[in-house]
């Protein structure tokens, strides 16, 4: 069992110290993920759905997208009610294809009562971004971080009440035009990349940046930032795949801690501290 062990998460100036909570936390999440790929019982597959409802992994959703696609029904209705209680409108597409694809009209009733609680939450944006390029300006060598940049950022802001992402090929202008809501572009970059390696142990330190630009003239309107570490005891980030998981928890936490920011970053991206909800 692949086991993530950190002692610390940085998060700008703050510090989350772990325990054996975390920990069990993530070994839990571990065992979830696997038997929801492997499970030969439909109940097992249910029980790891349930799990993973009350996960916070950045895996946990897309585990749970691929369930509404499993064998039986009882795994998918379990998996459209996970969706439906973490709360994050992302799922929406996934929910959308399942419900066209599915013959089980009881699954049909729980995909689409996700879908209208996921829907619902999504109407009271007061923002509208899209998500512009993203890339990696960190200078180390590694395809995978603007995608993985481009991920964990459409993740946490999926978690933001006050703003919707729109969906890839929208104008994200003309949608904001026809909804009387302001729009922006939102480019992001890792900025800093790197191998830490000292007394409180070994991991990275990761810095990211967000250009916010107003559409549809283009004009830049501010940028947020955001830094992080994950570190892990020496004797337990050995090999490739542990010393890769801290780098990609230090990216996400550094993401965590730029996008909290966000909406007051666009309130004053709109010229007013106060911007009407609704429509």
């Amino acid at each position: 069992m692949l086991r993530r062990l950190f002692i610390a998460m940085v998060l700008a100036t703050s510090v989350v110290v772990g325990s054996t909570s975390p920990s069990t936390a993530r070994d839990r999440d571990s065992s979830a993920f696997r038997d929801l790929a492997i499970g030969k019982d439909y109940r097992v597959r249910v029980a790891a759905v349930l799990a993973l409802s009350k996960s916070k992994s950045a895996g946990a959703r897309p585990a749970l997208e691929r369930a509404l696609r499993d064998p039986h029904p009882a795994v998918r209705a379990a998996a459209a009610a996970a969706l439906k209680v973490q709360g994050n409108a992302a799922a929406v597409p996934a929910l959308k294809a399942a419900l066209a694809a599915e013959s089980s009209a009881g699954v049909k009733r729980q995909i689409q009562g996700a879908i209208d609680r996921l829907s619902r939450r999504s109407s009271k944006a007061r923002f509208l971004v899209r998500l512009g390029k993203f890339e990696n300006r960190s200078g180390v060598k590694d395809a995978t971080l603007g995608s993985l940049l481009r991920r964990h950022t459409r993740d946490r802001v999926a978690q933001l009440s006050d703003i919707e992402i729109v969906a890839d090929g929208l104008d994200v202008a003309a949608e904001g035009k026809s909804r009387r809501l302001p729009a922006f572009t939102i480019d992001g970059s890792v900025t800093q990349l790197s191998r830490r390696h000292g007394a409180d142990g070994v991991g990275y330190a990761a810095r990211v940046e967000y250009v916010i630009r107003e559409m549809p003239s283009q004009t830049l309107k501010g940028s947020i930032s955001g830094s992080a570490q994950a570190l892990a005891e020496a004797r337990r980030a050995r090999g490739r795949q542990a010393l890769a998981q801290l780098q990609s928890d230090a990216v996400a936490g550094a993401i965590e801690s730029a996008l909290k920011g966000a909406p007051l970053a666009l309130e004053a991206a709109c010229g007013s501290s106060v911007v009407p909800r609704g429509r």
